[in-house]
């Protein structure tokens, strides 16, 4: 590893976001109501062995990692190609007259949403990981965006998520720029994670690009469910 965002999960697992996870000597995982996303401290046979440790037969669990998981231990179910964005540029405030803070009130909602609209593996308590802003019209969530993976210096912008027939209406960029002008007054730097090959994939990159985020890295995202022993 030579940038901490090279294994971004392992050390918020270690880190900041340890009690929100299961974690062992060399891989862990947030607990199944926050999120699927595992990882481990490198890519070796005892980790591993660890990461199978960790992981409860029947739950599935999706780690970056170049290496295939074990299939004594494992079953596979899909890899995905991510791009890592990061941003390190200056972020005016935007027009924040209608967002709104989400919070344990709203999760069912934005569990709906999210199950919706797909952005990524979102579970009913991940909204505990961090700060999320909405926008509400016509008496439901139409839009989300907030913060999942954080690590020391750096927070991850995830869930950016709007309701299918409200799109074009520049709620994603005024989400994320809203979360942007805090992350930067707290001196973390943000980054995130765009599936390629998404139907969405277009038209996220140039809102993403517009507010100063840069292609970084690409990584497999692999899913996989733990076999029983």
């Amino acid at each position: 590893m030579t940038h901490p965002l090279d294994n971004a999960i392992w050390l918020a697992l270690t880190g900041p976001q340890r009690a929100f996870a299961r974690v062992g000597e060399r891989a862990g995982r947030y607990l199944p109501n926050i999120s699927p996303m595992a990882a481990v401290a490198d890519e070796s046979d005892a980790s591993f062995a660890d990461l199978a440790r960790v992981v409860k037969p029947g739950e599935v669990i999706a780690i970056p990692c170049e290496r295939l998981l074990p299939e004594r231990e494992w079953e596979p179910l899909t890899t995905v190609e991510l791009g890592q964005w990061m941003q390190e540029g200056h972020v005016d405030s935007g027009n924040e007259d209608d967002l709104v803070e989400l919070g344990d009130g709203d999760k069912e909602a934005m569990y709906a949403l999210a199950k919706l609209a797909d952005p990524g593996p979102f579970e009913l308590e991940t909204w505990q990981l961090g700060r999320y802003f909405g926008i509400r019209a016509d008496d439901q969530l139409v839009a989300m965006a907030g913060e999942r993976v954080r690590l020391p210096g750096y927070i991850e912008v995830s869930a950016v998520a709007t309701r299918p027939g409200y799109e074009g209406r520049g709620y994603a960029s005024r989400l994320v720029r809203a979360l942007l002008v805090r992350q930067h007054a707290k001196s973390e730097v943000p980054f995130l994670h765009v599936r390629v090959g998404s139907p969405s994939q277009r038209a996220a990159t140039r809102v993403y690009e517009k507010l100063g985020f840069k292609l970084r890295r690409m990584l497999p995202f692999r899913a996989a469910r733990r076999r029983s022993d």
